[in-house]
């Protein structure tokens, strides 16, 4: 059986009956440890989403300048930055960074849960500064929008 539901039909539901739509339509795919940069671990990436090309392309259309220049860096220099590199782009405030591209992030993948990357314990730190690393999937993705590869 097939079922069509567009865009307008999904509005009509309860926001809790969409989440369970979403989630069986759109699982979340497992990840393997192996895929885990060195120092990050599953916590770290829960609910971190893998973007599609085609996501990428729609996600960049509702940014800022800045925002995008942030993606870039991350595009060139990871899947793993440290997150002063994004001060290349103009971004000193990485909270706010976090924010816009997290609020960016629910809106495309209608996740409430959602977030494009993840990060480690930046308590740890001296500086209190730490890493910001994205999947493998959206790793490419990126690239393939800033055409680095």
């Amino acid at each position: 059986m097939y079922l069509i539901i567009t865009d307008k039909d999904l509005s009509k539901f309860s926001s809790s009956t969409r989440a369970e739509l979403m989630a069986t339509a759109f699982p979340k795919a497992q990840v393997d440890p192996a895929d885990f940069p060195p120092g990050f671990g599953a916590e770290d990436f829960e609910d971190v989403v893998d973007l599609t090309p085609g996501q990428v392309e729609d996600f960049m259309e509702g940014c800022s300048a800045e925002t995008v220049a942030g993606l870039k860096i991350i595009a060139e220099n990871g899947p793993v930055i440290h997150a002063s590199l994004l001060n290349k782009a103009g971004i000193e405030n990485y909270a706010h960074f976090q924010g816009r591209v997290t609020k960016r992030t629910r809106t495309i993948t209608k996740d409430k849960d959602a977030y494009l990357f993840g990060w480690d314990d930046w308590t740890a730190t001296k500086d209190g500064v730490g890493h910001y690393a994205v999947t493998k999937a959206t790793f490419r993705s990126l690239r393939i929008y800033f055409e680095l590869d």
